[in-house]
């Protein structure tokens, strides 16, 4: 008789507890589950730091014939290598995030919990678009300290003035850099990331294969039969136009433009596409089986 009323229990205590909660918990659970969300940037940023060791002994050779834009350059390279290193690592998260927990009948377990199908999903959504994002900008951060600091103690034990190399890094612009492109890189790949929780959802062998395969047929198709290049370009842009859409470059240095960045109507069509295709991913939750 208790088994009869188990739905109703599980609705009951679903709306017991907050929606924020629920939210809460299953980021956390995601976590867990793929530590590869963490370990593979901090492994980025361990061989950065090594070489940054390396490098940073040979900075008081270069820092008196150096313009800024060259001091500025080690820093910059920090940050460019770990997006970089968010962007793969959120997209191998995404073809895994559903297709795992049908692959090892988990989400058996997981349906059974007083959790929806939106908030599941949602969660699984906020790892690329909200948590590396804001757990790579706080590593880029310890690692870029951590080089000053480092090139301080350099260029303090050679006798040669610090203040004069502080006074060329921008402090204030290279974490309102950081910040501004790691939501723009996150916006930006919304319709790739929403493609491949798609793809995690529906495949059942080969994710990776299912996802990048009907992007290579349309290629290939287009070149060879249509002649036209009119998907070639708008996949070039959608994944090497990020910086030139959230950048402008100015007569010294490349500058952010979020003006620029927010007209580009490409970056609303890519958010529309991603919002269809995450609301798809839910349904297709609902109805999935384990394999």
């Amino acid at each position: 008789m208790s088994s009869l009323n188990l739905p109703a229990q599980v609705s009951e205590t679903s709306r017991s507890i907050p929606k924020v909660q629920q939210f809460y918990w299953s980021v956390r659970r995601e976590l867990w589950e793929h530590r590869s969300i963490y370990l593979a940037p901090l492994a980025v940023a361990a061989i950065t730091l090594i070489g940054i060791f390396i490098h940073v002994f040979s900075l008081p050779a270069l820092l008196a014939k150096a313009k800024p834009q060259l001091l500025f350059a080690s820093y910059s390279a920090v940050a460019v290598v770990l997006m970089l290193t968010s962007v793969i690592v959120g997209s191998f998260y995404c073809l895994d995030a559903l297709y795992g927990e049908r692959r090892d009948r988990t989400i058996l377990f997981w349906k059974s919990l007083p959790v929806s199908d939106t908030i599941t999903v949602l969660a699984k959504a906020s790892i690329p678009f909200v948590v590396l994002p804001i757990f790579t900008f706080a590593l880029i951060a310890v690692v870029q300290l951590v080089t000053l600091a480092l090139s301080t103690i350099i260029i303090a034990a050679s006798g040669m003035s610090v203040a004069n190399y502080w006074s060329q890094l921008p402090f204030v612009q290279m974490p309102k850099g950081v910040i501004y492109f790691l939501f723009a890189i996150a916006v930006w790949y919304a319709p790739m990331y929403g493609w491949f929780l798609l793809v995690s959802a529906w495949a059942q062998r080969a994710v990776f294969v299912c996802a990048v395969a009907p992007a290579l047929a349309l290629l290939a198709i287009e070149q060879t039969v249509l002649g036209s290049t009119l998907f070639t370009d708008v996949m070039k842009e959608r994944f090497a136009g990020v910086f030139s859409s959230a950048f402008s470059r100015s007569k010294e240095s490349v500058v952010p433009d979020p003006t620029k960045f927010f007209a580009n109507h490409q970056l609303w069509i890519g958010l529309a596409i991603a919002i269809v295709l995450i609301y798809i991913v839910i349904k297709l939750r609902r109805r999935r089986d384990p394999l």
